[in-house]
């Protein structure tokens, strides 16, 4: 049984109405991220971002001096 072809219209009409549900999710889904935890997603990739760049820092230092046991500080 061979399959219909949909329409360039009707792609793309499908296309559209599959990026505003997209779009919808992305909106309920950020709204839930800031009820959650009270950052944007934006501000916890910036947060992750530092965090990141903070540890590669921080690793970078150990290795050119020996880090100092819990009790020697």
């Amino acid at each position: 049984m061979m399959s219909k072809s949909k329409s360039i219209t009707d792609l793309v009409t499908q296309l559209q109405d599959e990026n505003e549900q997209a779009k919808f999710f992305y909106k309920l889904f950020a709204q839930a991220v800031k009820h959650e935890f009270g950052y944007s997603v934006e501000e916890l990739h910036d947060i992750i971002w530092k965090c990141d760049a903070l540890e590669r820092s921080f690793r970078e230092k150990q290795g050119q001096q020996p880090a100092a046991s819990h009790g020697e500080q």
